[in-house]
Order: C-alpha cells, then structure tokens, then sequence
C-alpha cells in the first residue's frame, strides 16, 4: 500500500519496470511479424523474454541517475528501440533478413531502397510519424530546462541503476551459459525469432570481424600451409573464366505445389543436365547480394564474420584480402567487374581495388539499357559489355558480372511482359507476385542463353560459371522446396575445354576454388585450404585461422605483410573520343558535341571552365556557352574517368536543329 502512495518509486517502477516490459513485448511481436508474437516469447520462453527485457531496462537505466532529465532520456531512448522494431518489421517484409547493427551502414543506400520497396503512402506516414516524433522530443526536452532545479538524494537512483544493469549482465551470463541464449548466429532470421529482438540486436552490435581461433599462433599457421604448393607454370591452363551472379535466381522447377504454363528456366535447366551442377549455399536470403559475391570472389566464409556483418562495409574498405581477382594476376590475367547497377552502392567502386579488380562497370557509364516495371535494369545488357570486355585484351580475362533484373519487389500484377501464368499454386493472394518473378526470371533465362550463345561462337577457351546469389524475398519456406533449403540456390560450370568438374552440392565459399583446381592453380592461402582439406574434419577450423590470421591477426602466413597491393582499378575502360563540335544556327551559343562512348554523368569543358551539359546519347551531348572561339580546347569530363583528348574547336560547320 506504501508503494501507491509513493508517488516517486511508483513512477520509476512504471518507466524502468513495465516500460521495457511493454517495449520488448512490441519489438518481439514486430519481429515474429504477429500481432501477438510477443506474448508467445514471453510465455514460451520467459527466461528469454526476461534478458530481453533486461538489456532493454538497462539502456533506459542510465536515467536514473540524470536528475531532471531522467524522463527525457527514457523518452529517447525507448524511441529509439520502437524506431528499430519498426525498421526491423519493414526489413523482414522486404528482404527476410532481420535488422543488424549493420544495416545502419548502408544508411547511404536507404533513399533509393525506400524508393524501390515502399509505396508513396508508407513514406509520407513514416516521414510524418519521424516529424511528429522529433516535434514531441523537442517539446520535453525544452520544457525539462524550463524546470527549476531541485536537490534529490542521488542514493536510491544509484542503487536502481547498478541492480538492473547488475541483473542484467548475471542473467545475460546464464543464458548463454545454459544455451537459452545463442552466441552464433548462422541462421540469421531464425536465430532473431529463437533469441529475441533486443538481444539479437545487441549481440549483432559488439560482434564485428572473424574471431581469433583457439591455439591461434606461428606455429599453427605454419601447420596449416605446410602442404601448400606453389603454382607450376608449365601445368597451368589459363581460358577465359566468367562467372555470373544472377539475382533472386533458382530453379523454379524444385518449387512444390506451384506449377507454370511452361518451364521458366529452360537454359539453365539444359546447362545444369549437361554439365557439373548442383545445390549452391549461400549465406544470405532475400537481400545481402555482396555477401554472396564475397565468398566466391574470396574464398572465405561470411558466417565467421559478426552476424549481419557485409565485410564490404567493414574490414575491406580498410585493408586489401585475397581473392581470384589477386591470385590470377600472376598469369596474365586482367580482371573486370561488371554490374548494371549503382557502383556506389555497397561501395563497390571501392572495395574492388581492395580486392584486386583492374576495371570496373557499373550502370552510370552503360548505354542502350531498358529497365523493368519495377526500375532494375534488364540483364540482358550485360552481353554487350562481356563480350567488350573479353575484347578489349589479348590474354585471358577474369569477368565477374553480377546481375539485378530479379530484383523486388514482386507485389506487381501488370505492366509487364508475360512470357508465361503460374497454373497451379496454393497461394492465391500471392499469385499475382509469383507470376511476376517467376517472368522477370524467365528473362533473365534468356539472358543466360544469349550469354553462352555469345560465348560459344567465340574462338577462346572459356569456362563460365553460373549460380544464384539468394532466393527472393517472396516468402517461400523450407516446404515450399523440393530437396533445398531456403539457403540453397543452384549453379553451373560450363566449358569448352573438355574438362570435366564434378557434378555436387557446395558452399558459395567454396566455388573459385573448385574452378581453379582443374587448371592447376594453386596461388592464394584460402584457395590452397579448400584444395588441401575440404575433406579434412578441421577444414572449417582452418578456414577461419586463416581468415583472421590475414585480416585481424598477425599475418603469419605472409611473413607480417600483407602482400596484396590496392589495384590502380580503372571505372569504365571505354574511352570517350570527341569527333566534332558543331555550332547550331538555330538558337545561340549552341553547340553539340559529337562522339564515342558519352554517359549521363559526362560534361563538357570549354577551356578551363565545366559548362551545363545536355545528354542526348552516347554519341552526342549539347551545351550552351557564348566563350567558345576558334581554336579553343574542348574536352569531355567525367569524374570518375577524367578527360577526353583536347578537341580544338573550329568554326567550320553549322547544324540547322539541335
């Protein structure tokens, strides 16, 4: 009855008991995407659901001891909580992976995905809902300071405070012990549902990088690249390898309870019958692309890294690592990575000399692309650039081309081509977002059939190697696939060689190695492991020795150097030429610039000085300038590129249009 009629205690049991209580029971719910989600956690699995709401009570804690700027603080910081629960439940509802610390990383890329994945409506009510928010934050927080100042005892706060963080740590500390609460977090979604969302979350926040293997020292490492040997240049074969990532693309085939009016894979289902193939793990679901290119161009495994973690955002933008790019450029090989999308995005136009990429092409500097209903680029685009590529040198090329047709959202019932009709499927309310994968997949099959159409009529020793990055953030479950998981996608290995790769089912990880075996190529310590001991019961022990080793650690296997040096990597090998600049006598102080190989992103120089440019195509571009006399210098510039050849302008030719 005391408790009652103390008004201050009641207050704090409100806000630093049952205010956490209530916001775990709502990031919980928002998590397992059910109204009553919550409550399942908490009755399923209270010791859970109570250090859920301890590391919660414990960020609100501090508020204790702030004085009269406790409540302000409480405010904050729950605000901050429900803003990540939300986030969380709108990630889960576009990509399946949960929110990660990580994801704040890509903070740079949120426009353009909230854009592609929320419709107008969801923006304006989260725009209004931030507005609304930060307008009452500002209100408590000013009339906190209008507040006099009071003398309080700072004893009991005190007490409070250290009890819950005190709890909070020896609850923390039973749990993991017991196994109630997991520290390893393979299987991303499910470890968040299984764990908690604060708890996930927090655990995703302290653990970065690849931890330090036990017995990690000089003599281990020498024991592991002991049977390591060097490359023999007179055994090695060195065709052409290209390898394809295909967004969003599996079988469609192993889908159960799901039929087409025809198959919509019909070229890759002839490649995977008539060369080596197989299940493809990868490590992500529905969103995380980078993550799967990772593990092939490196040969290390991301689920050694912290969960959620995109080691593009992290470890590479500091320092170089292995890659095929790397252990290929002793053997003549030029490397290129193609990508009709962004550059910026993810910081490829980065991390790819950090991984040892000679040039790189990224939709701003391609031409004569179409796009899909939903904005992504048609794959089909990327033959032309291949083939450049392949082009453009006398010895062998290594071409990485990483598509993005596939991508979501899928929640589209017209506007597009309909190559083919779902028949048969159990869903019905998602009929319409299956039959619009299911064609822009078709598609992207007929993509893969110009590409080897294209490859094949060429007079070079190739061998091209196919897989999918993900399946799509569409909802398909385990059931819903006929002898996978929801990690598993399929690839292929195709040559003209005669070589002949093994037909199995294997990691993402594991892929530039099984190519590089059968030529005799053994450069690179990740690569010599998997060569080495993929049968061995230590294999993943010393993978990850490696990778820490080479990234965190001391380099033991190289002596303490990193021997990797940045590439002088190269956007967009094409050269823009300027032919002619002709000056209109229509409207003054026109004048079109005409040539080769022009962007969106291109300006024309006149002398020293950048002049607005119009982009017509990529042969022609326009500006407006009344300082261009005969004789001066006219160039075109591009940021990433630099400088066409001066072009000196004369006064010799007219157009009557512009």
């Amino acid at each position: 009855m005391k408790i009652w009629k103390n008004k201050p205690l009641l207050t704090d049991i409100i806000v630093f008991i049952i205010l956490p209580f209530l916001i775990n029971l709502i990031t919980d719910s928002l998590g397992m995407e059910k109204f009553w989600g919550g409550f399942e956690m908490l009755f399923s699995k209270p010791f859970v659901f109570l250090c859920n709401t301890l590391i919660i009570a414990s960020t609100i804690a501090p508020g204790f001891i702030l004085k009269r700027f406790r409540y302000f603080w409480v405010c904050i910081v729950s605000s901050v909580w429900l803003i990540l629960g939300i986030a969380n439940y709108i990630l889960l509802s576009t990509r399946v992976l949960p929110l990660t610390p990580h994801d704040i990383q890509l903070v740079d890329v949120l426009p353009i995905m909230m854009k592609k994945y929320l419709s107008p409506v969801a923006m304006a009510i989260i725009c209004i809902f931030l507005v609304l928010l930060l307008l009452t934050l500002f209100t408590i927080f000013f009339r906190t300071l209008a507040m006099p100042k009071k003398k309080t005892d700072i004893k009991r706060p005190l007490i409070f405070f250290v009890s819950i963080i005190t709890s909070t740590a020896i609850f923390l500390k039973i749990g993991i012990a017991s196994g109630m609460l997991e520290t390893e977090f393979r299987d991303l979604p499910k470890c968040y549902t299984e764990n908690g969302f604060a708890y996930s979350f927090s655990a995703s926040l302290v653990g970065s990088g690849v931890s330090e293997v036990e017995g990690y020292d000089m003599n281990l490492m020498d024991e592991i690249v002991a049977p390591f040997k060097e490359t023999s240049a007179n055994d090695i074969k060195t065709p052409n390898i290209i390898f394809v990532q295909m967004e969003s693309f599996f079988d469609l085939n192993s889908l159960n309870n799901m039929e087409f009016s025809q198959n919509p894979v019909p070229n890759f289902t002839k490649l995977k019958n008539e060369n080596a193939s197989g299940l493809f793990t990868v490590p992500i679901i529905g969103a995380g692309t980078v993550n799967t290119e990772f593990e092939v161009i490196t040969g290390m495994r991301n689920s050694d890294f912290g969960p959620g973690e995109y080691p593009y955002k992290t470890v590479l933008l500091e320092t170089t690592c292995e890659s095929i790019a790397y252990n290929l450029k002793n053997h003549g090989y030029t490397s290129h990575f193609i990508h009709n999308y962004l550059g910026a995005f993810y910081g490829r136009n980065k991390v790819y000399s950090n991984l040892g990429y000679d040039y790189f092409l990224s939709i701003e500097y391609m031409t004569g692309y179409e796009v899909n209903v939903n904005g992504w680029a048609e794959d089909k685009i990327l033959v032309k650039y291949i083939n450049e590529s392949l082009d453009s040198t006398q010895g062998p090329d290594l071409i990485n081309a990483v598509t993005v047709q596939g991508h979501g959202s899928y929640d589209i019932d017209s506007g597009y081509t309909k190559h083919l009709t779902v028949t048969e499927c159990e869903n019905e309310e998602m009929r319409a977002s299956y039959e619009y994968y299911a064609n822009q997949i078709y598609e992207m099959d007929m993509f893969l059939g110009e590409l080897m159409e294209a490859v094949s009529s060429r007079e070079e020793e190739t061998i091209v190697v196919v897989y999918g990055d993900h399946l799509p953030s569409i909802g398909f479950e385990d059931d819903d696939l006929e002898g996978r998981s929801r990690y598993e996608t399929d690839y292929i290995i195709w040559n003209n060689m005669g070589i002949d790769y093994e037909k199995e089912d294997i990691s993402a990880y594991q892929i530039n190695s099984k190519v590089l075996e059968k030529l005799n190529i053994t450069d690179g310590v990740i690569n010599s492991c998997h060569q080495n001991y993929k049968n061995s019961e230590n294999y993943e022990y010393y993978l990850q020795a490696l990778e820490y080793d080479m990234l965190y650690g001391d380099k033991y296997v190289f002596d303490g150097k990193n021997p990797y040096p940045p590439s002088l990597m190269k956007i967009n090998r094409r050269k823009m030429t300027i032919h002619n600049v002709v000056k209109s006598d229509i409207i003054d102080d026109t004048y079109t610039v005409i040539g080769d190989n022009f962007t969106k992103r291109c300006y024309v120089r006149v002398g020293f000085k950048l002049v607005p440019t119009q982009y017509i195509d990529e042969h022609t571009l326009q500006f407006r300038d009344h300082s261009v006399e005969e004789g001066i210098s006219i160039t075109v510039w591009e940021k990433d590129i630099g400088n066409s050849d001066k072009y000196q302008y004369k006064n010799i030719q007219n157009m009557n249009t512009v």
